[in-house]
């Protein structure tokens, strides 16, 4: 099972004659309807209210076949949302925020109790810091394989996890907007730099175990990888045309993460362990996968109605 921890909530579409759409959202939610339309099974662990948003997320996603036995709904809480309007973007933490560390404790515990295997955490930060500190923790002590994944929580808050976390992560994923404010945050100077350098310079100063994602969705990606044989970098192109504004592609780079995550968990070979060109391989196809969502209404909408178009090998 690959457990998904992080923001559960809607994104909110707004057109210049105020028509509204609403679709299920949040990263937590995106990573676990893409590792179900891939065949693995999937938990998400995260918060809303007790509304029409929390149920409409928690129906996408036992459509998709995810466990929601970890998300907690609260009184007195509204689920989060994302809103998007006239190129504008604001966001509404709500539920998100109330997500506690004893929640994140309790719900990954639970899950092994029940005996669960998990082969997967993803940790994004579209939660507090305690709560997202709390996961990262929790998968280490019980040697889970780790993924954090960076959020543009950052840019508002110039604030990341505590550096002492990043090298407890077994990959670490950054989008190019997080990239900057992380630099930032850990003092490092990377103005006027291309994605290698900026990938293999925030590799080198966050350390994690075996990688760091520099991932811009469908606009492809730059991987750097440590093993027995040293440091590995390789590119991974765009799958989207020149015209597109990749950066307005929600949930695209979600899908991107979650389904290259997916497959290297799938099998017998241990992520670190696999060859490095066929983690490349599984990369590009991950960003391949990511365009899908761009012919629907919202990632979970292409997971949940189209999940043959996510079809790929797994071993």
């Amino acid at each position: 099972m690959i457990v998904c921890i992080g923001d559960v909530m809607v994104d909110v579409f707004r057109d210049e004659e105020g028509t509204e759409r609403r679709h299920p959202g949040g990263k937590a939610s995106i990573y676990a309807v893409t590792a179900r339309a891939l065949g693995s099974p999937a938990a998400v662990l995260g918060c809303v209210g007790p509304d029409k948003d929390g149920a409409a997320v928690m129906d996408a996603l036992r459509t998709a076949g995810a466990d929601v036995s970890t998300i907690v709904e609260l009184e007195g809480e509204t689920t989060g949302a994302d809103f998007f309007e006239a190129g504008d973007w604001r966001m509404e933490r709500g539920a998100n925020w109330a997500l506690t560390a004893d929640h994140v404790q309790e719900g990954l515990a639970a899950l092994l109790a029940g005996g669960t295997r998990i082969d997967a955490v993803i940790v994004n930060q579209g939660i507090s810091l305690e709560a997202s500190q709390a996961a990262v923790t929790f998968a280490r002590d019980n040697g889970l394989f780790l993924v954090l994944h960076l959020g543009p929580e950052a840019i508002e808050e110039r604030r990341k996890v505590a550096p002492e976390f990043y090298p407890l992560a077994d990959v670490i994923v950054v989008s190019q907007r997080e990239a900057d404010v992380l630099a930032e945050h850990l003092g490092l100077d990377t103005e006027g730099v291309d994605g290698a350098e900026l990938a293999r310079t925030l590799f080198d100063a966050t350390g994690p175990r075996w990688a760091l994602l520099l991932s811009w969705g469908v606009g492809g990606a730059r991987l750097v990888t440590r093993g027995a044989d040293g440091i590995a970098e390789a590119e991974v192109p765009a799958s989207s045309g020149p015209d597109h504004v990749v950066e307005n592609y929600i949930g695209a780079n979600d899908t991107a993460v979650s389904a290259w995550i997916t497959w290297l968990v799938q099998g017998a070979v241990a992520p670190a362990e696999r060859e490095f060109g066929e983690v490349v391989e599984l990369l590009g196809r991950a960003v391949t996968v990511a365009a899908v969502t761009l012919d629907h209404p919202g990632p979970l909408t292409a997971a949940i109605d189209a999940p043959e178009r996510f079809a790929a090998p797994r071993d």
